[in-house]
C-alpha cells in the first residue's frame, strides 16, 4: 500500500515537473508598452483544506488458531500445578483461560487502523479520503487530492 502511494507521488511530481519545464519562455522586454495583461485565478478542482483526521480501528479477526495454541499451552500450565483433583481442575482452568486469552491475542494481532481524512475542497466540495498513514497531514494543511491520494501543497 505504502509502495503503491508512493509510486502515484513520484508520478505525480514528474507530471508537474514535465508541465513546468513545458511553459513557454519568457518574451523579451520591449521598450514601448505593451496591452495590459489581467491575471485570472482559476478554481483547483484537486485542490483543498483538511478539516479533520479521525483514527478509525477495526476489531481483527479470528481463525481459531489462537484459541488452540492458548488452550495446548493453558492445559500445559494448569497440569504443573498441584495434585490429584487439584491437577484436574487446574488442568482444565488452563486449558479455558489460555483458549480465551489466545484468541484476545490472535484478534488484536489482526486489529487495523486507518484515519478518515475530511478535506474541503478549493471547488466548494468535501471529500473524506481513507488513508493507513497521514504522515504529515493535519487539520488546516493545504493539500491536494488525486483518487484516494493526498499529497501536501
Amino acid at each position: 500500500m505504502k509502495t503503491i502511494f508512493v509510486l502515484r507521488a513520484v508520478s505525480v511530481s514528474i507530471l508537474f515537473a514535465g508541465l513546468a519545464a513545458c511553459s513557454p519562455p519568457e518574451a523579451a522586454s520591449s521598450s514601448t508598452p505593451g496591452p495590459v495583461s489581467t491575471t485570472v485565478i482559476e478554481s483547483c478542482s484537486s485542490c483543498g483544506v483538511v478539516r479533520s483526521v479521525t483514527p478509525v480501528s477495526q476489531q481483527g479477526t479470528s481463525t481459531g488458531t489462537g484459541a488452540v495454541i492458548g488452550a495446548v499451552v493453558g492445559g500445559v500450565a494448569g497440569n504443573q500445578v498441584g495434585g490429584g483433583n487439584g491437577k484436574k481442575v487446574a488442568t482444565a482452568a488452563g486449558v479455558i483461560g489460555g483458549a480465551l486469552l489466545g484468541n484476545n491475542i490472535e484478534q488484536n494481532r489482526n486489529a487495523s487502523t486507518w484515519y478518515n481524512v475530511v478535506v474541503e475542497m478549493d471547488d466548494g466540495g468535501q471529500q473524506t479520503i481513507a488513508v493507513q498513514d497521514p504522515m504529515n497531514i493535519s487539520p488546516g494543511a493545504a493539500v491536494n487530492v488525486y483518487g484516494d491520494n493526498i499529497t501536501l501543497r
